[in-house]
């Protein structure tokens, strides 16, 4: 193998958004604290000589947040700035920063929007769980890491081979669409159960970086905005309110506010096997018969619901009922909380523009 030059070193796109990755300690505080989103991302790099070496790297910051204001314009920006960059004959592979709050929301948001023809090459994001001047700082492990998960896919592509998409952190990558953050603190805090050690086996099996069948298609909701959008009015306006049911009549005050409001889509997170509560199936009636539908999910962390189980009072509503409304009444399968209310709201999006 010839030695590598400048020229032949892989072109790497470091997209940065701030996060705690980009974060730094805050001076004086007398408990550990820290601000996020305080350093670009070229810093980063610079600042890690070895890596530096390693690529031709190229720099973009669309913004800089704590992922905790991620909006929904900052979502189709950074999926204008990535489609950009995939389609680039002068990029070899993306690598995002982001931060580790909303990562997962992130993720699953281009799992569904981004097109599948995009996938050519490598899309890593990273992240950290301390700061950058934290004395055991993980950034620049997993900054390095991604970058040589890069370097193996680079170096051993075939033709049509899959190119890895989903986040790299603590030497394990996790396909896009199952990212989840398992812990608010911890360095192990994104291992899961679909995470894997990226090896020569891995980058060769379509399985390791593919994602649960109820995850929803890859790319499934890609024509739903252009290419260069960052915003959308109707995307951005519409309402997927989760109402959490818990004992006590909180939840049915909930829903009864959402009877006036008449928002896209309600989600209701039930105990268990997604049993919703039987004092709250009569307003549920009232909400799908004025077009707002309904997704029955659980509070559970695992589990997921499926189709009947204890519950089927709102039956005759599934796939529209015979009410002739576009409202409908259905199950969340295993996704949690935040990617349910992602994907009601680019499916009921996606009706809404077909209607």
């Amino acid at each position: 193998m010839r030695p590598q030059t400048p020229d032949t070193l892989p072109r790497v796109a470091l997209v940065a958004t701030g996060g705690t990755i980009a974060g730094a300690l805050t001076e004086g505080s007398e408990t550990w604290a820290y601000e996020s989103a305080q350093r670009s991302g070229e810093s980063l790099v610079v600042d890690m000589p070895d890596l530096l070496r390693r690529a031709q790297w190229h720099f973009e910051q669309p913004y800089s947040i704590g992922s905790q204001n991620l909006q929904l314009s900052h979502m189709l920006q950074l999926r204008s700035v990535l489609l950009r960059l995939l389609q680039s004959p002068s990029v070899d592979a993306v690598m995002v920063t982001h931060g580790t709050d909303t990562m997962e929301d992130m993720l699953y948001f281009l799992h569904l929007t981004l097109p599948t023809s995009a996938f050519s090459k490598p899309l890593l994001f990273t992240g950290a769980m301390l700061p950058a001047d934290a004395e055991q700082a993980d950034g620049p492990e997993n900054l390095r890491g991604a970058l040589a998960f890069i370097e193996q896919c680079l170096m051993g592509r075939q033709p049509n081979s899959t190119m890895p998409f989903g986040l790299f952190m603590q030497g394990l990558f996790t396909p896009a669409a199952c990212v989840e953050k398992q812990s608010t603190a911890g360095f192990d805090a994104f291992d899961g159960p679909y995470s894997v050690v990226p090896d020569s086996n891995c980058l060769n099996s379509q399985e390791a970086m593919s994602s649960p069948l109820d995850s929803g298609a890859q790319g499934q909701f890609s024509k739903l905005f252009d290419d260069d959008a960052t915003g959308h009015p109707l995307f951005e306006a519409m309402e997927v309110p989760v109402v959490y049911c818990v004992p006590g009549n909180g939840p049915l005050r909930q829903l009864n506010d959402l009877l006036s409001r008449k928002p896209a889509s309600v989600i209701v997170a039930a105990p268990g096997h997604g049993n919703i509560p039987d004092d709250c199936v009569s307003v549920l009636r009232r909400l799908l018969l004025n077009g707002v539908s309904v997704v029955r999910a659980s509070r559970v962390a695992e589990g997921g619901v499926e189709q009947g189980g204890e519950f089927s009072a709102l039956d005759g509503f599934r796939g529209g009922g015979n009410t002739g409304n576009a409202a409908v009444f259905s199950e969340s399968g295993s996704l949690s909380l935040s990617k349910c209310a992602m994907y009601e709201r680019l499916r009921v999006l996606a009706r809404s523009l077909m209607a």
